[in-house]
């Protein structure tokens, strides 16, 4: 059955990837994966970086299903009782996030970013993607954590779908990842001209997670869920 919490937590993945922290060192994480530069006057085979891109997906995709979805779903179905009142802290959790990333007032852990070595000894390979896609995840949470702590708090009003909000969540993360991968030279192009608008790019991260908070703290969440269920048309509801 469809949820409105599987679009916002993809539009909370696509907000990530555009995040300050993570667009632009896109085109870097490319060319440490390839072990070469994507901007030089040869640019490494489409085939070559998107393997790697993809591998770096599944090790950031890996992790955030370990760490967060499988325990979400465990404590969500442990703490069904309390579901209330953890949507409503939760809630307002999300809101103090939002503010954050609207710069209406400083969190000072969630600027602490613990950023990759590029140098980790090993020579460039599928083995290694994989690894640095794993130490993505570990190392750039707290900057992305917002946004992805939003995806958990809904989470929680629907349990049993955690791991799937977690994965529509990193694939909303992996589509623009992919893209660029794919699109090379023109997509880190693109990439740049979006750098430009970042403070909106805050702004609209910042509304949506306020928006998704005020709505768990005053249950009006599961009555917009119900409510996007049931206009939802039966043809595509035999397909979900």
């Amino acid at each position: 059955m469809p949820s409105i919490t599987f679009p916002l937590a993809f539009a909370a993945g696509l907000l990530s990837f555009v995040s300050p922290c993570v667009l632009p060192l896109v085109p870097v994480y490319l060319g440490y994966l390839s072990g070469s530069s994507l901007s030089g006057d040869t640019p490494p085979s489409r085939r070559l970086v998107f393997g790697h891109a993809l591998l770096f997906v599944g090790g950031f995709t890996l992790v955030f299903i370990l760490l967060f979805g499988l325990p979400t779903t465990i404590l969500g179905n442990a703490l069904r009782e309390y579901s209330n009142w953890i949507a409503k802290i939760g809630g307002a959790v999300v809101i103090l996030f939002g503010l954050h990333t609207m710069g209406v007032i400083t969190i000072p852990w969630l600027n602490m970013t613990r950023r990759l070595e590029m140098d980790t000894g090993m020579e460039p390979g599928y083995a290694r993607s994989t690894l640095f896609g794993v130490t993505f995840a570990a190392g750039w949470t707290p900057c992305i954590g917002p946004l992805l702590g939003t995806v958990m708090t809904m989470a929680f009003t629907e349990p049993s779908r955690a791991v799937g909000f977690t994965l529509v969540y990193a694939l909303g993360l992996a589509v623009p990842f992919l893209a660029t991968a794919a699109l090379l030279t023109r997509g880190v192009g693109w990439l740049r001209r979006l750098n430009r608008h970042m403070r909106a790019v805050e702004l609209v991260s910042g509304l949506l997670m306020v928006g998704v908070g005020v709505l768990l703290v005053s249950g009006m969440f599961t009555v917009l869920n119900s409510y996007f269920i049931r206009i939802t048309p039966d043809w595509l509801l035999r397909y979900l």
